[in-house]
């Protein structure tokens, strides 16, 4: 397992760079795209590079960041830095038994992991906790041949702040008893098309009485499975259809905490600031646009996830505590404007 959890640790890095309450959950079962939506959008993707290779493991990706780690005590002495969080699903055997009969068979498990890269060193980010603005972790050393053991050696968490025509993740960091101020600038990330596809393919597996997906293949309600791979491969091949753009923009609003949904969610708004999920912050007498948390859902779980883990808030006390300016007592916007 631990193999396998590092080659999936490096194929999120490779990819370019709270627990949810019942509110939450019982918005996401609310929201639904009208079949008559029109402002979806013209195709699944915006730019499709053909020569990447989408690797399958990687379920949402929270964050995609570039910037600087400053340390609190000398505004010279600073690191550049990288970071890419997200999650991945995994299968793992269990024991199972049935009228004394004992069987392995397999459940997915999703987890949540990240990289950390100051200048040159990497670093593996564990117990990842993420909240619709938050995200924090513990910092391990990476595996080598010279120390053979990962421990946690400090811990890091980030907060979300929009800001006129780029998201910044602005927080701290404690590596080896040292402190730091971070800040990432979000880097775009939109879904490449086998992402997409097989998300709108998943979410009719799980959805299959949704007319958009019956329209597309009929036997839906009677055959999940298949109707998950037929949605997929007829999208795939039809990328402006108006089924499939619908599909997507459904996706997108109940798992809003994907980075490649809230870019896709902030291009429609962008388009028009009056959609329902559209929200207009001003920032430092400048309007953002962004999105409406209310009107949206963080994570909505998929084949094999628990809702209840998908998103969630920690507490970092031991370490971070002792940070002079802690993330979460720093305001630097205002709100006001319109949201809903």
């Amino acid at each position: 397992m631990k193999k396998i959890l590092f080659v999936l640790i490096a194929l999120l890095f490779a990819s370019a760079f709270a627990v949810a309450d019942a509110d939450g959950a019982i918005l996401a079962t609310a929201i639904t795209v009208s079949e008559s939506d029109t402002a979806v959008g013209n195709a699944l993707v915006e730019v499709e590079d053909e020569t990447i290779v989408v690797q399958r493991p990687i379920t949402r990706l929270h964050l995609t960041g570039n910037g600087l780690a400053i340390s609190e005590d000398d505004a010279f002495d600073f690191m550049h830095a990288k970071i890419t969080v997200g999650s991945v699903k995994v299968n793992r055997a269990i024991a199972v038994t049935i009228a004394e009969e004992t069987a392995v068979a397999e459940e997915f498990v999703v987890t949540r992991i990240g990289v950390l890269m100051l200048d040159d060193s990497r670093y593996h980010l564990k117990d990842v906790a993420v909240a619709e603005d938050e995200i924090s972790a513990e910092i391990y050393n990476p595996v080598t041949e010279s120390n053979a053991v990962s421990e946690a050696i400090g811990e890091i968490t980030v907060k979300l702040f929009e800001k006129p025509g780029r998201d910044v993740w602005a927080g701290n960091i404690v590596l080896n008893g040292k402190a730091y101020n971070v800040y990432f600038l979000g880097m775009a990330r939109n879904f490449r098309l086998a992402e997409v596809t097989e998300k709108i393919g998943g979410y009719c597996g799980e959805n299959p009485e949704d007319s958009r997906c019956m329209n597309i293949i009929a036997e839906c309600a009677s055959n999940r499975k298949n109707c998950s791979e037929v949605v997929e491969n007829y999208c795939s091949e039809n990328t402006s259809d108006l089924k499939c753009l619908q599909l997507k923009k459904q996706y997108c609003l109940k798992n809003a905490s994907d980075e490649r949904c809230r870019e896709y969610l902030k291009g429609l708004c962008e388009d028009n600031s009056n959609l329902v999920h559209c929200r207009i912050r001003t920032v430092n007498n400048n309007q953002v646009i962004s999105i409406n948390m209310e009107q949206v859902s963080s994570a909505t779980a998929e084949a094999g996830e628990d809702q209840n883990s998908l998103v969630r808030k920690m507490e970092r006390a031991t370490i971070l505590k002792n940070v002079r300016t802690p993330v979460n007592s720093v305001i630097i916007e205002t709100v006001s404007g319109r949201g809903r």
